[in-house]
This record gives C-alpha cells, structure tokens and sequence, in this order.
C-alpha cells in the first residue's frame, strides 16, 4: 500500500492508496527502476517522440521521477506507472508536472507506449487520476498542454472533458524550437471571483 503526500496542499491531506483505475488491462503504481529502460525506450520512439516535448530522455533523466510520488515538497511533481495487469509490465506514466500549491492547480503529463495507443487507456487512467486529484487531493485546476501537431492526444483531452482554452503560440521550446500548444483544463469549479 502506497502511504505519502502529494504536497500540493502543503502535506495537509495524507493519501493512504493511489486512486483505483477500473480497466481491463492496466492499473496504476509507483513507478520503478525496472520501468525506466521500456519508458525511455517508447519516449525515443519516433511516433510518440514527434509529439512530445521531450529531449530524448535517457534512463538517467527518467530516474529523476522515482519516488517521486513521496517527496515532501510543496510543489513535487507526481508521475506514475500505467502497469498491465497481465505482467505488471510499464504500459505507460500519468501525472503531474508544474505543480502550483497556492493556486491549488497542476499540469497533466502522460505518456503510452505506442502497442496500447487506441485501446482507451490514456483516457480512462487520465479520468481517474484528475477526479481522484479534484475531489482527494483539492486541486481546483488541472490543465494540459499539447503540441498542435499531435491530434491524437487532443482527441484524448476532450475525451477527458477537458475544455480547450486557446492557442499558446511559441509557448514552449521544443528541442530548440518554439512551438504552439494547445491550453486545456478541467476544473472542480466554476472559478469566477466575481
């Protein structure tokens, strides 16, 4: 059983288990260091890779999220394991990045490996994982960004219900280029401070 503090309310909530993902083939957990060669190895594979930010991770870079999900600072980050119940192979990671604890918000990050893609599981996992944060964790915003070219993980948002916001231009430098991200959020509110 997974015992620790997400931190985004500044440890005053204490989270006895992750949240529990109804589907078929994967569930949720801590990551782990035999995780980390499958996910760097999808993360470089070039049909996920050209729609994501990242900079062709190496086992060393993802080792940084490990025990994560434990730290005790106001804004850790979260990244978790997508295991397959058949195996406890790593499918993929969920989480968040960009934690900002006074405004109660945090940025949804996942990743698949491309075997699983068109299987619901991103969804599925994505929708757990922000309702458990709204209603558990008191987070009032979940946003997330996506790259304009990648169509499939904007499908998957809106799947979430997650409402797109507008068009960041040259919002992120992706491998030494800026490019535009899409802003989507999903939030435990109405938010109007009128």
């Amino acid at each position: 059983m997974w015992v620790g503090c997400l931190n985004i309310v500044r440890c005053s909530m204490h989270f006895r288990s992750l949240p529990t993902v109804e589907h078929d083939s994967v569930y949720l957990r801590p990551l782990r260091a035999s995780d980390m060669a499958a996910w760097a190895s999808y993360l470089n594979n070039p049909a996920v890779y050209e729609h994501t930010s990242w900079n062709y991770p190496t086992i060393e870079d993802l080792s940084g999220y490990l025990g994560n999900e434990t730290s005790g600072e106001p804004d850790s980050r979260l990244r978790l394991a997508i295991a397959s119940k058949d195996g406890d192979k790593l499918v993929g990671t969920i989480g968040f990045h960009s934690v900002a604890p006074v405004n109660k918000s945090a940025e949804l990050a996942y990743d698949l490996n491309p075997e699983f893609w068109g299987k619901g599981i991103a969804t599925a996992v994505g929708n757990v994982l922000v309702g458990w944060a709204h209603q558990h964790v008191g987070l009032v915003r979940v946003q997330a960004t996506v790259l304009e070219s990648n169509l499939r993980s904007i499908r998957t948002i809106e799947r979430m219900g997650f409402a797109q916001e507008g068009l960041l231009k040259s919002y992120r430098h992706v491998r030494g280029t800026p490019c535009n991200f899409f802003m989507y959020a999903r939030l435990a509110g109405s938010g109007n401070c009128t």
